[in-house]
């Protein structure tokens, strides 16, 4: 079963994806990747094999990577082939980037394998139904050995970036809420930092035209197509209404369960 992530070839004319890192307000963002990099490095063991889920094309790994404290090598994971040879290339003139994997979270099979697992926002795109994405968080688990951490960076529900979509896009199993709820429940140790994400919108509310906001819309409702005229000024209130001085804030969720 085949993961998709429409934005890969919008990158290429240079869209969605790098619009939303241009809004993404960068102090935020570091303040999260600096976490994620000392719950790896305070992980036992002089040397930490790691695994990216969802490297993309490497560059929020090499962030990561770059921090972390300990001798390691990461394993990358990635279902679209280019981008996670694009990955591999790049993490490997500073970074040590270990086995490459093409598929998403259902080709795991690895048996206490891993010291850390790691992912960033790519949990939404885990299973096509409830039941399945059980499994993945199962899979998951069973990849680390004892003493290590799954980290999970994810959306809470009070989220601005579901608020201010016009129709539900994700579903609820895919909120933090549920993932914390889920391990917790089988009696596992977790506890959750919590962040703030701000993404600027305050250049799109300040002017009439309408291909940011139609850019920022396809971000949001995960799609490549454009919105009509009606639905993106509806869109514009609900930005004009969950926005604080210019931004929203998607409030960033890191879920550790250890081992």
């Amino acid at each position: 079963m085949t993961t998709i992530w429409p934005f890969w070839n919008e990158k290429r004319i240079s869209d969605v994806y790098e619009n939303i890192y241009i809004r993404t307000f960068v102090e935020d963002w570091f303040l999260i990747v600096a976490k994620l990099a000392e719950e790896i490095s305070n992980t036992g063991g002089d040397y930490l094999k790691i695994l990216d889920i969802g490297c993309g094309e490497g560059h929020t790994a090499k962030q990561i990577l770059d921090r972390v404290k300990k001798d390691y090598v990461c394993d990358l994971l990635e279902t679209d082939n280019a981008a996670l040879e694009r990955a591999k290339s790049f993490l490997q003139v500073e970074n040590k980037p270990g086995e490459i994997f093409n598929g998403g979270v259902e080709i795991l099979s690895f048996k206490n394998e891993y010291n850390v697992i790691y992912t960033s926002h790519t949990n939404y795109y885990w299973g096509v139904n409830e039941d399945h994405y059980k499994i993945q968080l199962d899979n998951v688990y069973t990849a680390i050995k004892e003493g290590g951490k799954l980290l999970i960076l994810t959306l809470p529900q009070d989220s601005a970036h579901y608020k201010v979509m016009l129709h539900q896009i994700y579903p609820e199993y895919n909120y933090s809420e549920y993932i914390e709820n889920y391990y917790k429940s089988k009696g596992y140790n977790v506890h959750v930092e919590k962040f703030q994400m701000r993404i600027y919108v305050g250049d799109i509310l300040n002017n009439s035209k309408d291909y940011d906001l139609s850019v920022f819309y396809k971000f949001i409702h995960n799609t490549n197509v454009y919105p009509d005229r009606e639905k993106l000024q509806i869109f514009r209130k609900k930005l004009e209404e969950f926005s604080q001085n210019g931004y929203l804030d998607f409030a960033d969720h890191l879920i550790v369960v250890e081992k």
